[in-house]
């Protein structure tokens, strides 16, 4: 591991030559400092001579860390627990992130991307990984999510509680509609969502975890799999802030990864059957008066 620029090192960068290059301008732009972090098998198996406080950014290159034929999901997972992990993503590699989504201490950043975008998150990575551990990280996360998605939080938990078990009874006087009618609802719920854009600012009424339930619910109901990059779309928040939330909402159990029973190199994102549960009351009991 060598040093490679001025400033204090504050990453450690596990790239191959030429995908570093292009990420040099960046580190400048933002003033991050880097060291270099060759990658072995030795050093991804134990984290040898890797420093434990400073986020590493790995590339993808299909199933393997670019630069190595070391496999990448193995790699994550033993790196994780001992260095906070930044995996950059080709424009072709957002879904591969798919499988990597249940490795705790994993952050995205999808190309195209600026300094501001590393800058932040290099520090989120920071965060993760400081002193008060994964903890002040996920409930700051689980805090956003519950910000942003309030409604959803709000009659999953009182539908839970009136039930008392995981599967939510309906409120007196709740009907579900058939499910083809109820996504096709939904879908163009997700319409007249878009539509505000014609007048204001998309990101005065950013609201990745509704739009990216909205969208999982009706493909649910349409009995459609949904990849990571088009949930991304779906998210309407550019990929890298998408990737974090879909992560996120992972992590506190909103979201599950289901595998491709047809080709198992593949997977896809879905609503756990509790918050696909509670979405279908949701709708149950507002009657469609919702956007």
């Amino acid at each position: 591991m060598g040093q490679f620029s001025r400033s204090p090192a504050r990453v450690q960068i596990g790239l191959p030559p030429h995908l570093h290059s292009e990420l040099d301008p960046l580190l400048h732009s933002a003033d991050i400092g880097f060291v270099r972090a060759d990658l072995t098998a030795e050093v991804v198996r134990n984290a040898s001579g890797l420093d434990r406080s400073a986020p590493l950014l790995l590339g993808l290159d299909g199933a393997c860390l670019a630069g190595t034929d070391i496999d990448a999901r193995d790699a994550l997972a033993a790196l994780a627990g001992h260095v906070p992990i930044i995996t950059i993503l080709d424009r072709n590699g957002v879904d591969a992130a798919s499988a990597l989504l249940d490795i705790e201490g994993v952050q995205f950043l999808a190309k195209p991307f600026d300094a501001e975008d590393l800058l932040s998150v290099v520090e989120f990575a920071e965060k993760m990984h400081g002193p008060n551990g994964w903890g002040e990280a996920r409930e700051d996360n689980a805090a956003k999510i519950a910000l942003l998605s309030d409604e959803v939080g709000r009659i999953a938990r009182q539908l839970a509680s009136l039930a008392g078990h995981a599967h939510a009874k309906l409120p007196d006087g709740g009907a579900r509609q058939a499910p083809g009618e109820l996504a096709r609802s939904i879908r163009d719920l997700i319409r007249r969502r878009r539509a505000r854009a014609q007048f204001f600012p998309a990101d005065l009424f950013a609201d990745p975890a509704w739009d990216i339930m909205l969208d999982l619910t009706a493909a649910r109901l349409e009995g459609q799999k949904v990849s990571i990059s088009s949930l991304c779309i779906a998210a309407d928040v550019p990929t890298t802030t998408a990737l974090r939330w879909i992560k996120g909402m992972t992590d506190a159990g909103l979201l599950v990864r289901r595998d491709d029973p047809d080709d198992r190199r593949r997977s896809f994102i879905d609503l756990s059957d509790d918050a696909a549960e509670a979405m279908l009351n949701y709708f149950s009991i507002m009657d469609g008066d919702v956007i």
